[in-house]
């Protein structure tokens, strides 16, 4: 049988010399939250290897949604730092994706500045820390934030934007059914999917018709009283209808 595995494959407007992606896991290589010659050194090593594309990972879209000392933070200052980065994975011949995201509680506040916000307001015992639930006029704005992360990473050179949306960060905490807002944006599945849709209209806006956009979220929180695969099916079918070119499923 002959592998499709190293022939070429389109995500959206997008063509990749082979199926191949590093996919978006956590380097930890920038300190001030800014690129670094060693997340450059790093990504550079990974097109050299023959990858279709590779992803730089969980890029926070504002400063309160950090949730680790050396995460990057998605301002103008780091763009011309991040197109150092895409032009040396070009001409290894790879593409360059970036994560987008928001930590929503899953931080603290001597490491994103604010005290954490979510979906709900409450307690976070990862952290640990009090949460404060979003208040519904923050949310085009924070939707917006994406849309402007995307727009910055199309100006340092990115092919493709993947938005996290799994795993208990800030869309996730909208999507799960542990999400208890008494507004629109909370209590059915349809409810709770509006953050996510607002998120992808800002998102598709910005990218365009030249970069692709792949959305990555989990098809079970992994808890009780959490999302299930039967409404993690559903997420999936509207960020389809949301003008996402392909998922990146996990557990």
């Amino acid at each position: 049988m002959n592998s499709k595995l190293f022939t070429p494959a389109s995500i959206g407007p997008l063509t990749l010399r082979n199926r191949t992606i590093r996919s978006a896991a956590f380097e930890s290589m920038c300190p001030g939250n800014a690129p670094s010659r060693q997340l450059k050194d790093y990504h550079c090593s990974v097109a050299a290897g023959g990858v279709g594309m590779t992803t730089i990972a969980y890029a926070a879209v504002t400063q309160s949604g950090l949730s680790f000392d050396r995460q990057l933070w998605m301002r103008p200052e780091i763009i011309p730092g991040l197109r150092e980065i895409t032009d040396a994975v070009h001409k290894e011949g790879a593409a360059a994706s970036i994560q987008l995201g928001h930590c929503g509680n899953m931080s603290h506040k001597s490491i994103c500045g604010v005290t954490p916000v979510g979906a709900s307001s409450g307690f976070n015992l990862y952290s640990p820390t009090f949460v404060r639930g979003l208040r519904k006029e923050e949310l085009p704005q924070m939707a917006k934030a994406y849309g402007q992360s995307v727009n910055w990473a199309r100006e340092a050179g990115f092919d493709a934007v993947e938005v996290h949306a799994g795993h208990g960060y800030l869309i996730s905490q909208f999507l799960s059914p542990s999400n208890h807002r008494k507004d629109e944006f909370g209590g059915s599945l349809e409810n709770r999917m509006r953050f996510m849709d607002m998120v992808m209209e800002e998102v598709m806006r910005a990218a365009g018709n030249d970069m692709a956009v792949l959305v990555k979220t989990n098809m079970r929180d992994g808890f009780k009283g959490g999302m299930e695969i039967d409404e993690a099916v559903q997420v999936a079918k509207r960020l389809v209808q949301d003008g996402a070119h392909a998922l990146v499923l996990s557990g």
